[in-house]
């Protein structure tokens, strides 16, 4: 009985930490990104400013069909300068996608760049939040 108690434990610490995967997309200024199990989340970085980013997502919901860009909140600092965004759509099946992009450092380099977090329904969609973050490189391309 005590190994069975200790087996469901540890079944229950690992369902709820999870893993991170690092997954390939088509980025250009990192080709990796790194996809929550538990979040759902596929999340990457860009050396473009949150503006820039911020623009490259709504050109993408717009220009994806049976996808609606339904709204976005924001988060300004000083000079009205765009700290955080997250944008929301629905698609095909009422399925919600949340894109969150925010003005991060690194903590080593000491230097900003765009996080971009994507998430794709209710537990996350891997391939989905994929295309989203080739169709938003692709509208970013410099």
């Amino acid at each position: 009985m005590k190994n069975a108690a200790s087996l469901v434990l540890l079944a229950t610490a690992l369902a709820f930490t999870g893993c991170n995967t690092q997954i390939g997309v088509d980025n250009p200024d990192t080709h990796e990104a790194s996809f929550s199990n538990v979040l759902g989340t596929l999340t990457t970085r860009y050396n473009a400013d949150t503006e820039t980013v911020f623009n490259a997502v709504k050109r993408t919901f717009d220009g994806m069909s049976g996808t609606l860009r339904t709204g976005e909140t924001d988060e300004r600092g000083a000079n009205n300068e765009l700290l955080a965004v997250a944008v929301y759509a629905r698609t095909v099946g009422d399925l919600e996608i949340r894109v969150d992009v925010a003005k991060t450092e690194d903590p080593v380099t000491k230097q900003f760049y765009t996080q971009v977090t994507v998430k794709y329904g209710n537990f996350g969609n891997l391939p989905q939040s994929q295309q989203i973050i080739s169709k938003i490189s692709s509208n970013l391309r410099r």
